[in-house]
């Protein structure tokens, strides 16, 4: 079990989630502020996601933060691309019994043109800075206690008890895992490629067992972790105005608001002195001293450093006091 897909995974989730005609309402405040900015869904990349029949993150894979998740989009192969949608068509056909051309890729052919593949990310990158980044440090969080929890079942009294203990929609007999509600319900044989569990917040259609294109990744089962519209409350907010204060009094106004920019979207040192309007060098500083204090972790990917904030800058950023 894995915490998170990361980004990239929960904002493919998201736009299914968001185009769902009758949605979980527990997604209901979220998908109103997010529909109040229609520009962002009117681009015709979103009926790729409509109806959850394609699954971009098997071929894309996890990526634990959003500029590594559209790099690896950008340079998926065009094959692993056009099984996908492939089978995605199949899935449509099959679910809805419907063979007429899918607007999800009548606008372009992301597979094998690179400028159709450009656009896509540009669409995704534009839509999640608005329905998924000023909620990615709650959900994180949220995503991170989840595996804990299962991760220390698991520790403590085996793979059995854990996987009794996952949500509706899924049942143990061992050795069986049942999959589905009602009529409904499937059996996937893995034939000795493995089973990845991911906790999940965007996740919310039928629990489908999910393969990578070529069939030689683990299977991937995504396990929705908001149940309930006090789940949703407590992940889907994002920091208040009178909290980012509080912070700048506390840190001082640069360095609270570049936890803040950290905790939306983790960047690297240039991108964080992009969105602070400061020099890298002063980008630099900030990132150190948050560091020294426990409040973001930095880690290093080539020539280039990546920033994220830690479960204890989360807590302040979401009016937490730190515990003495």
């Amino acid at each position: 079990m894995i915490d998170t897909w990361g980004p990239l995974g929960e904002t493919f989730l998201s736009l299914t989630t968001l185009q769902h005609p009758a949605g979980p309402a527990v997604f209901g405040g979220w998908r109103q502020r997010v529909r109040q900015a229609q520009q962002l869904i009117t681009h015709p990349a979103a009926a790729l996601f409509q109806g959850g029949f394609v699954d971009l993150f098997t071929v894309t894979g996890p990526a634990a933060s959003w500029e590594e998740g559209l790099e690896a989009l950008r340079n998926a192969g065009s094959d692993l691309m056009r099984q996908e949608f492939a089978g995605a068509r199949e899935l449509r056909e099959h679910y809805t019994k419907r063979s007429d051309r899918w607007a999800g890729l009548a606008w372009g052919d992301p597979a094998h043109d690179r400028g159709d593949r450009e656009a896509l990310v540009d669409f995704l990158d534009g839509y999640y800075r608005v329905a998924v980044a000023p909620y990615w440090s709650g959900m994180r969080t949220r995503l991170q206690q989840e595996q804990a929890g299962r991760a220390r079942v698991y520790a403590e009294q085996g793979v059995e008890a854990m996987l009794a203990r996952l949500p509706p929609g899924f049942r143990w007999r061992s050795p069986i895992l049942e999959i589905g509600r009602g009529a409904t319900v499937y059996e996937f044989h893995l034939g000795g490629r493995g089973l990845v569990l991911v906790p999940s917040v965007f996740y919310q259609s039928r629990p489908t067992v999910f393969f990578s294109p070529d069939g030689q990744e683990p299977a991937v089962l995504f396990v929705p972790v908001l149940r309930t519209t006090g789940d949703a409350a407590g992940v889907l907010t994002t920091t208040q105005n009178g909290t980012l204060k509080e912070l700048e009094a506390l840190l001082g106004r640069t360095r609270a608001r570049a936890l803040d920019a950290i905790g939306q979207v983790p960047c690297t040192t240039s991108q964080l002195a992009q969105r602070l309007n400061v020099s890298l060098a002063s980008a630099s500083e900030h990132a150190t001293v948050l560091r020294r204090a426990g409040l973001i972790t930095t880690i290093r990917h080539g020539s280039a450093v990546h920033h994220s904030v830690t479960p204890l800058g989360t807590g302040l950023l979401n009016g937490m006091s730190p515990a003495p």
